[in-house]
């Protein structure tokens, strides 16, 4: 095969290629690859497809979202100084009432629409390539070429998009591009959708005898407690850096004592430049991180393929948790600690992209604008924390919780109708700031659309990490969970820490150049978050702040936003954590996955216990999976649900763009942050919905015969049935199974005679068997089993026990 670079009438750049074949007889029909003679060059353009758009519902004319009113309810009783640049208590609960109301008037509007059965493709819109299967090649391409430039048999490095990932000593030594301590570059395609981790391993044989005598060694015939595993390392052990791409090094650095802190930085190539577009962020030797790539997005088949590696080792903590201690070592052996701490990091991280992926076709596609992933990359670390006296690391790391940190998105944006007399722009607010409507809708959009993903940054670990079976929280409809569990763990975000200032009575203030002179000796903010405000505002950037730092969920800081009010975007930040969310708790699981992590083998540490963690895991990359899949087919009360949420957060959005004088502006961005900080969340559960709930029936039957089949033909004497329901978007469950039929037998009709339930206990054994075999599928409408069977004669009675699956059914371990 031959590549080309293609310069179409316009000047715009493309890649197209030549295949040889056998073009003669049949234009190519005929061609068998390795055993046909070819004989001539075909031309083919994978880019040049004819689509059939089918447009979507115009929700916001049907439904107009009213933001002068939502503004109007949440100043009410509200203090603002436009002066100084600050609004405190500004009536959320309004808020919150405002935006339900939102939400069930185009729920409402949604279920009129084809009879209540609208689809996600109704709602939004289609875009279906027009396939013209033909049976042969054509003998050109659908355009006239020009001229022909340089041929190539590969595609050269000049001309693919790069990554590279460095770590140098410090800061200074990043900006001053000195020789950095570890360098690793790739192609994006040959990166895309594969797992990146950045480990740190024991740099020396000694150390690695250091690690592992931190390992209390439990007296024979005990388990390991995990309380008395070290909650930490000091900083005489020194780890070096490894970059590794699926699990294999492909770069490694030096030696560093535990708790240093380097500087990452990563970059990818700039289209039709030698420039690098580079991100840099701290790093700390000992702190597990899996560094996640969404090239132009990520894809169901990358997470699917995580999904299958994680049931594989999940299996295999199973098989190990229950098999003797003295049999556990041999079951282990295989697993690394790359498996275990890369793998769930990675879902994290990717999870995180797949949510800003999908609310980017709901949101984009009712504002009226295109939302298309660019290049981008963010961290995840299992977090460590220096211990340091005066600035300077002493006795090296403690292990404190989760991290998200990202730095590096990039996105393909731009509003659909740019025509001034189209009813979209045809609106006096939208020019009052002197620049076109079609730039305010698109700055609104990125205003908005950041605080989605800075919301995202503590919703998606908490998604991931917390299992909210096992603690107590508040749901959206305000409804308590678990009230005699304690609290679940919550993350935190630059916009949850600004709610929750809110929420204390606290200034939010929003400074801009043009009241800065009066806000700032105003803001009691110093070192360097204040020194950074200073600089983005003389830069020209608008800064949203709290007044006073906040103690919330193990966490004590600021949170804040700064913003080019000329583009929309911005970074969202939490003090001493750059761009992310941090999610502090340390439960056992994630104890063990450290240290393993780093070194420790299963002959030390037991990861039995992190099987807790892998089944939260797995769970929820199903749901990103879903996700990702737009429920294209699915319809109802979830397809509504989950677009008024999401569309009700893209109304809020465009208040930033609606409002412009100073207070408008200050009022409109604090209020989209309240508001998006609850929706957000939402329509982050809602989007994972499928269309029904998964529903498995149980049963025990008799009749004269045994069937040959799974079908029943004979006829039933008697049934005894059971249903379980599953978790919507992620199904039923091998332990419910399990436990259903172990109900059954305990509750059994009274046509189940005492001599009869050897022989059920053995065929429910059997169907948990065959269940067990079953490949894990995602969620299913038509499920992944029709029914399956166990039967047996005992005398003249066939007892059978039957699985059928009624709704979306999706067994996993």
């Amino acid at each position: 095969m031959e590549w080309y670079i293609l310069s179409k009438r316009g000047g715009d750049d493309a890649i197209w290629v030549e295949a040889l074949i056998q073009y003669h007889p049949g234009r190519g029909a005929s061609h068998v690859p390795g055993q046909s003679v070819p004989d001539t060059w075909a031309p083919m353009d994978g880019s040049y497809k004819q689509y059939r758009y089918t447009p979507g519902m115009d929700l916001q004319t049907a439904v107009p979202f009213d933001a002068a009113a939502l503004i109007t309810a949440a100043e009410r009783g509200a203090d603002i100084n436009e002066a100084e640049g600050w609004v405190r208590n500004l009536d959320t609960q309004a808020v919150e009432r405002q935006l339900k109301t939102y939400q069930s008037q185009l729920e409402s509007h949604i279920n009129r629409q084809n009879g209540g059965k609208s689809t996600v493709g109704d709602v939004l819109g289609v875009k279906q390539a027009s396939i013209d299967p033909l049976p042969y090649l054509a003998g050109s391409l659908p355009y006239t070429v020009r001229a022909r430039s340089q041929q190539f048999s590969d595609i050269p490095n000049g001309q693919r998009a790069q990554f590279k990932y460095e770590i140098y000593t410090d800061q200074r030594a990043a900006n001053w591009g000195e020789s950095p301590l570890v360098r690793w570059q790739a192609p994006t395609a040959a990166v895309a959708g594969k797992k990146v981790t950045l480990a740190w391993v024991a740099a020396s044989p000694a150390d690695q005898a250091a690690i592992e005598a931190l390992i209390p060694t439990p007296p024979p015939g005990q388990e390991l407690d995990p309380s008395q595993l070290p909650i930490g390392l000091s900083s005489s052990i020194h780890l070096k850096p490894e970059i590794r791409l699926d699990g294999a090094p492909v770069a490694t650095g030096p030696g560093l004592p535990a708790g240093s802190e380097p500087v990452g930085a990563g970059s990818f190539t700039q289209y039709g430049s030698p420039r690098w577009d580079t991100t840099t962020e701290p790093l700390i030797a000992g702190q597990q991180t899996a560094l996640g790539l969404s090239i132009q997005g990520i894809s169901q088949r990358q997470l699917e393929t995580l999904k299958t590696r994680m049931e594989q080792t999940q299996a295999t903590l199973k098989r190990a948790q229950a098999a003797p201690h003295n049999q556990r070592e041999a079951l282990l052996k295989d697993l690394t600690g790359e498996q275990l701490t890369g793998d769930l990091l990675t879902a994290t991280i990717w999870g995180y992209f797949a949510s800003l992926q999908s609310h980017g076709a709901i949101a984009g596609s009712q504002a009226g604008v295109i939302d298309l992933p660019g290049l981008q990359y963010g961290l995840f670390h299992a977090q460590v924390r220096p211990n340091k006296l005066y600035g300077i690391v002493t006795t090296g790391i403690r292990f404190q919780g989760l991290n998200m940190d990202i730095g590096h998105v990039r996105s393909l944006r731009w509003v659909k109708d740019d025509n001034p007399a189209s009813p979209i722009n045809n609106k006096p607010e939208l020019t009052a700031n002197g620049k076109t409507a079609a730039q305010n809708r698109w700055i609104g959009y990125n205003k908005g659309k950041g605080k989605y993903n800075s919301a995202m940054e503590h919703a998606t670990p908490e998604a991931f990490w917390v299992d909210k079976t096992q603690c107590r929280h508040t749901d959206s409809n305000g409804q308590v969970h678990n009230p005699s569990q304690p609290a679940c763990s919550e993350g935190i975000s630059a916009v949850k820490a600004l709610a929750l200032a809110q929420a204390q009575g606290q200034r939010i203030y929003t400074i801009t150049p043009s009241n800065a002179a009066t806000a700032l000796p105003k803001l009691p903010v110093g070192g360097e978050v204040g020194a950074e405000i200073r600089n983005a505002i003389q830069a020209g950037k608008e800064v949203t702040i709290h007044e006073n730092p906040i103690t919330a969920h193990g966490w004590t800081g600021y949170g804040y936003i700064i913003v080019d009010p000329e583009t929309g975007a911005g970074a969202y930040l939490i003090e001493g954590k750059g761009n992310g969310g941090n999610l502090l708790f340390e439960p056992d699981g994630l104890k063990i996955m450290r240290l393993f992590g780093i070194g420790a083998p299963p002959t030390t540490v037991d990861p039995i216990e992190m099987h807790s963690l892998y089944d939260i895991g797995t769970i929820a990359v199903y749901s990103a999976i879903n996700t990702l899949g737009e429920l294209w087919n699915c319809y109802g009360k979830q397809v509504a649900t989950v677009v008024a949420i999401a569309i009700a957060a893209v109304a809020v959005a465009f208040i930033a763009s609606f409002l412009t004088s100073p207070v408008g502006g200050l009022q409109a961005g604090v209020a989209a942050a309240l508001a998006l900080i609850s929706t957000n969340a939402a329509a982050a559960k809602s989007g994972r919905s499928e269309c029904a709930e998964p529903q498995v029936r149980l049963q025990f039957q008799t009749s004269p015969q045994c069937t040959n089949s799974n079908s029943n033909v004979a006829t039933t004497y008697n049934t005894q049935g059971y249903v379980i329901k599953g978790e919507v978007a992620v199904g039923v469950t091998i332990a419910q199974a399990e436990s259903g039929f172990a109900h059954m037998l305990a509750n059994r009709d009274p046509w189940i005679p005492n001599k009869a339930v050897p022989l059920l206990e053995s065929l429910v054994s059997q169907s948990l068997s065959k269940i067990a075999k079953l490949p894990p599928y995602g969620v299913s409408r038509h499920g992944n089993i029709p029914m399956l069977s166990s039967q047996k004669m005992l005398g003249n009675i066939c007892y059978r026990v039957d699985v059928e699956n009624q709704v979306g059914t999706n067994f996993k371990q």
